[in-house]
C-alpha cells in the first residue's frame, strides 16, 4: 500500500455569494447556481442525485420544482467521516450509481467506495480513506487509486479506478473487490483477458447484460469487456484523437469521460469534443447525439426508459437533460439559466 496522493481536483475558493444557504431547510438556496464542479449522476426516477465535487456534498435534485437539496456532507467540509446527512464527509466525490435504496459513490480523492441510502446514511463499503493501493480483498482489504465512475448491473459494482488504470468489481453481496481488467501501473492497450489487457487512465464505465463498457481515456478508445468471459476488446475509437462519426473502428474521440447504456445505445460524454456521441450497439456505428459548449465527461444517468440523458456541465455548474432522440437539451438545474 502507499500514501493517497495529493488530491487531483484543485479546491477552489469560495465566494461570500456562494455561502448564501438555506441551511436550516437543508435546501440551498435558489438564486443562481448552487452546484460547484458537479460530477457523478444517478437517478431513480424520482430525483437526479448530484455528487457536488468541490462542495464535498451529494445532492438531490427534484426535477418538478427543480429544487435542489443536501442528503448528505456539509457544504465546503472536506473529510472521510461516515455518518448520517451533515456528519457525513467527502473529498471530491466524482462517479455514482444507484442499486435499490441505495447510491455507490467513487469518493475520488479519498480513493474509496461509499454507500449512501436516499435517507442519507454513508458508509465506507470498499477501500480505505486515504491509502491508495492496488489490493484486492473484501471491505476495507481491498485499495483503490482515484476511482473516477462506477456503474451497476444490480449484482456487481464495476469500477475505473483511473489511478491504477484497472476496471474493478465488488460483489453487493459481499463487497469483494476483484481486477478483472488491465494490470495496475501499467498504461497501454492491449487486449486480451484479465491477466492481458492494459488501459490507460479510464475514466468512464457502464454496463448491460452482456459487456462492461469503458472510456479507455488515456488511448481515446471506448471498450468492451465481456462479462461471461472477461476478455477486452476494442468497440469504438482508432487510438488517435479526433471527432469522426461513422463504423465505429474508424471513429475518433477526444478525451471521452462518463458513459452510460440502455442495452441498445451506449452514450459517450467526449469531453474534448463538447459533445454527446451515440454508439448503436447492434450496428456498431457511432453518431453525434447533441453538441455542448460547455465541458462534460464527468457524469451521465439514463431514464429508466432510455429517452433522457442527465449530465453535468461543469462550465455552466449545471446539470442538463437531453433527449435521446432529437438531441435536444434544456437545463434541469440550475432553473432559469
Amino acid at each position: 500500500m502507499i500514501l493517497a496522493a495529493a488530491a487531483t481536483l484543485a479546491m477552489l475558493g469560495v465566494g461570500a455569494s456562494a455561502m448564501a444557504q438555506d441551511l436550516s431547510a437543508g435546501v440551498q438556496a435558489q438564486s443562481g447556481p448552487r452546484l460547484d464542479f458537479p460530477a457523478g449522476l444517478a437517478t431513480d426516477g424520482r430525483a437526479v442525485y448530484v455528487a457536488n465535487s468541490r462542495n464535498n456534498t451529494v445532492e438531490a435534485i427534484d426535477p418538478a420544482s427543480r429544487t435542489l437539496r443536501i442528503v448528505a456532507g456539509t457544504l465546503f467540509q472536506e473529510g472521510s467521516n461516515d455518518g448520517t446527512g451533515p456528519s457525513a464527509r467527502f473529498n471530491s466525490p466524482d462517479g455514482m450509481t444507484m442499486s435499490g435504496q441505495n447510491l455507490y459513490l467513487c469518493d475520488t480523492n479519498n480513493s474509496d467506495i461509499r454507500q449512501i441510502s436516499i435517507s442519507g446514511t454513508v458508509t465506507t463499503v470498499a477501500g480505505q480513506a486515504n491509502i491508495a493501493g492496488t489490493e484486492d480483498g473484501t471491505g476495507a482489504g481491498a485499495h483503490f487509486n482515484l476511482p473516477t465512475q462506477i456503474a451497476t448491473d444490480g449484482t456487481a459494482l464495476y469500477v475505473a479506478d483511473s489511478g491504477n488504470s484497472t476496471i474493478r468489481r465488488i460483489t453487493l453481496a459481499d463487497f469483494k473487490v476483484k481486477t478483472i481488467a488491465g494490470q495496475a501501473g501499467t498504461s497501454g492497450k492491449t487486449e486480451g483477458g484479465p491477466d492481458k489487457s492494459v488501459f490507460s487512465g479510464p475514466r468512464g464505465v457502464a454496463v448491460d447484460k452482456k459487456a462492461i463498457y469503458v472510456s479507455d481515456t488515456g488511448n481515446d478508445i471506448i471498450r468492451m469487456i465481456d462479462l461471461s468471459t472477461l476478455q477486452t476488446s476494442t468497440l469504438a475509437g482508432t487510438g488517435e484523437d479526433g471527432d469522426k462519426d461513422g463504423p465505429a473502428l474508424q471513429a475518433q474521440f477526444n478525451n471521452p469521460g462518463a458513459i452510460c447504456t440502455d442495452g441498445t445505445f451506449l452514450y459517450v460524454l467526449d469531453a474534448d469534443n463538447h459533445s454527446i456521441r451515440k454508439i448503436d450497439l447492434n450496428a456498431k456505428t457511432v453518431t453525434k447525439l447533441t453538441l455542448v459548449n460547455g465541458h462534460i465527461g464527468s457524469g451521465c444517468a439514463l431514464t429508466s426508459d432510455g429517452k433522457q440523458l442527465y449530465f453535468s456541465d461543469t462550465t455552466e455548474n449545471a446539470v442538463e437533460v437531453v433527449d435521446t432522440t432529437s438531441g435536444n437539451f434544456t437545463t434541469l438545474f440550475p432553473p432559469g439559466q
